[in-house]
This record gives C-alpha cells, structure tokens and sequence, in this order.
C-alpha cells in the first residue's frame, strides 16, 4: 500500500500520532509511505523515521518539493502551504506507483484502509473522496455557494484522495492544478479543496463519509425521513431550532468509523490539553489522547524529540 501526507514541524505531533494510528491498524501490511515536505528539520524526519521502525514493513519516503511553489503562492490563514504538496508530489512519484492514498495529519486511523485502497477506479476517475459532509452539518453552504458548483455535484473533501495516478499522469493533470493554484488560490475560501472541486467534482467516486472521512460531531438521524426509508442528518441549526423527533447515533458512527478526521481549527484535541473541549470535541478527544499515549509508551525515545 501506498500512503501520501504532508506536514511541517509545527504540526509534527498530530502527525506522528496519525502515521502511528496507521501503522497500528495495518501492523502486517507493508506499507510505503511517502512524506511530501519541504524545511523538515532532521529531527522530525527522525521522529517519523522511529514510528515506522516499531513496525515491520514500513518505509518513509522523502520528496521534498522545493521552495519555487511557495514563492508563488502565499499560504492563507490556517492553510499553510504544505497543503498543496499533495498535488507537486504526483509528478515525483516512481513510474511503479499507480495509485496512492493521501491523508491529512489530523487524522485518526481506527482500522484498516484496505478495502478503500482497493476501490475501483475507472479510467476517468482521478480521485475517490469523501463528501464534505461537515458543510451540511454547520450549513456552511456559502463554501460550495462561492465556486458556483452545480447542484447536481456533491463538494468533496481533499483531506483523503485516494489518487489516480495513472490517469493523473495520462492526462497531465498536475501541471494544470498547479497553474490553477498560482492564478486563482487567493480568490476562494478553502483554496486547494475549492479548486480541486471546479475541477475534478463531475468525475470524482464517492466513498462514504461515515467510515473514512467522519467529523467529530454529534449525529442524530431524521426519524420521520428514516421511517420513508431515507437516512438524514439533521444539521446542527435543524436539531437546535426546529424541534422534531431525531435519534442520536454518534456513539455508533465514531465507534465504526475507520477514519476520524479532526477537521477545522476548532476541532482539534492537541490544541485543549488542558481540558477544556468544545461539546462536539468532548465525544472524541479522549479516543485522540489514547492513541497518543499508546504511541509514546510504545516508543518512549520520541519524547525526547520534540
């Protein structure tokens, strides 16, 4: 299996928990992972280098992408510019991979992403994704609404692209993104992902959302559209402002979830050791911490790289 991500030393710990959630839940599997970076210290590569060394058959790849894409693109807010590595490191891929996973460094891996890995990916199709689903929860429709996606398209999540990379190379896809990234990135609000969806949301495979993408929120299913055989989530100003009848499943949603994704600037544990979470967070923090403690009591010597 081939796996994707980015970081920079300021996010290392969140990271390096993600890698060695990975790693935990794919403890047979030999597994490639390929770091896109640029300005590591040697001390986070070694860090990482050290969790993959608790497992067998796992390997860390370096591509460093240079310092020309930074010069010509200004990271915006919380999007710094490793994430647009995703996409740079496509075309310094070894002619023998052909498909390869990315994930986000604030993401927690419950259990294993074979089957995601193994999805079919017709001719055409440059990435399998996951539906951005926590738009419809805070209704945050003014994202989707900026970039004048079609209603018929679903607004995807770049967080987890299971990539093409055969397509992606047949069709010269790289270099149009990144052209794409440099002229237009400053115009929208979440600039990769909103770029990556004007230009690939038509042709994109669904996987669903509950297993490999989901937020640390509260879910509550609609019980009058359940009972019409439809499966609804009330969205957060639906559950609070129109009372109807819903039925709260985040417990099983978080428990059968093979991917949590920490997502947004409020939702993520590491930033409220002090314990004070948001009442979403609260649901899923604890679960965050649990697999940061297995990972230093596994391998101890990373605590004295920080």
């Amino acid at each position: 299996m081939n796996i994707l991500f980015s970081t920079n030393t300021s996010f290392m710990v969140p990271t390096s928990v993600m890698l060695y959630s990975v790693c935990l839940s794919h403890q047979d599997i030999p597994i490639d992972f390929y770091l896109a970076y640029h300005n590591l210290t040697s001390e986070d590569i070694e860090r990482l280098n050290m969790i993959l060394s608790a497992f067998k058959n796992k390997k860390l790849i370096l591509l460093d992408v240079g310092d020309e894409f930074a010069k010509m693109v200004k990271a915006k807010e919380q999007y710094s510019h490793e994430t647009y590595y995703r996409i740079l490191a496509i075309n310094m891929l070894p002619d023998s991979v052909h498909r390869i996973l990315y994930l986000d460094g604030d993401m927690l891996i419950k259990k294993d992403l074979l089957e995601l890995y193994n999805t079919e990916l017709e001719e055409g199709c440059p990435f399998a994704v996951c539906e951005d689903i926590h738009l419809h929860m805070k209704e945050l429709y003014f994202i989707k609404d900026g970039i004048h996606m079609p209603e018929s398209c679903k607004y995807f999540n770049a967080g987890i692209m299971l990539m093409n990379i055969d397509y992606l190379r047949k069709m010269r896809s790289t270099g149009y993104i990144i052209d794409a990234f440099i002229r237009e990135a400053g115009n929208y609000y979440c600039p990769d992902q909103d770029i990556l969806n004007i230009m690939y949301s038509d042709k994109v495979k669904f996987v669903p959302w509950t297993l490999y993408n989901l937020p640390p929120l509260h879910w509550n299913l609609d019980v009058g559209e359940l009972m019409r055989g439809k499966i609804k989530y009330a969205s957060y100003p639906e559950l609070f402002n129109h009372p109807k009848e819903y039925v709260n499943v985040t417990s099983y949603l978080r428990d059968n979830a093979h991917i949590i994704h920490y997502l947004g600037s409020a939702l993520k544990p590491w930033k409220y050791r002090s314990g004070v979470f948001y009442e979403d967070l609260a649901l899923y923090s604890d679960l965050w911490f649990e697999y940061e403690k297995k990972m230093y009591d596994g391998i101890p010597e990373l605590e004295q790289i920080m």
